[in-house]
């Protein structure tokens, strides 16, 4: 698992260094129309969403306590590529949205850059309790000595330790989620008060 943990990552690592080199490097980019930069970029744009939706996967399962984190991460480079392609869309002479989308895409490689720094640093050190129960699984792989009763107690504490601290990240999530919730319905309240005032 971490070894193509490790192979996915240098995988967007190489996508990316290819779109910084053939597409945001060079004044001759800033003159491509919305539709010849879109075409150009498209399918690399495409296969990065795809790996960093893999390397999610990953990254929750490594280091479940961090899983806010990586969402967050995660959000905000779709938002960013959602970005660039809309604004080849926007209403706009061709040489401002080839312009503009440009800024936005070398945005999203800025940001799948610190996404992959995140990766290796997760994938060198993982949550103790995931560390462990990867190194049983390759020990009853090789020839490596049998797992015993003594390993086996000290990591089902760790596990128990995961499970507590999954669950209180779930009550958290609940508990904004209600917060969210109740503040949107004054807000529409406030909202719809004030339009009836003015009527």
């Amino acid at each position: 698992m971490i070894h193509r943990f490790g192979n996915r990552i240098d995988e967007l690592e190489g996508v990316l260094r290819e779109i910084a080199i053939d597409i945001t490097t060079g004044t001759f980019v800033d003159r491509l129309s919305p539709e010849e930069l879109w075409g150009k970029t498209s399918e690399r744009v495409s296969l990065v969403s795809d790996l960093i939706d893999e390397l999610k996967e990953y990254l929750f399962i490594l280091k479940p306590e961090s899983v806010p984190t990586f969402q967050r991460h995660v959000t905000g480079i779709h938002e960013r590529l959602d970005v660039f392609q809309e604004t080849l869309k926007m209403d706009a002479d061709d040489e401002h949205r080839s312009h503009v989308s440009i800024d936005e895409l070398r945005q999203a490689l800025v940001e799948i850059s610190d996404f992959i720094i995140l990766c290796r640093e997760t994938r060198e050190n993982p949550s103790e309790v995931i560390n462990e129960i990867l190194t049983l699984r390759e020990n009853q792989a090789t020839d490596a000595p049998p797992v015993t009763q003594d390993k086996m107690g000290p990591l089902g504490d760790l596990l128990k330790g995961a499970q507590a601290s999954h669950g209180k990240l779930k009550e958290l999530h609940a508990e904004i989620g209600g917060q969210l919730e109740a503040l949107k319905k004054e807000y529409d309240e406030l909202y719809f008060g004030l339009k009836k005032k003015e009527e």
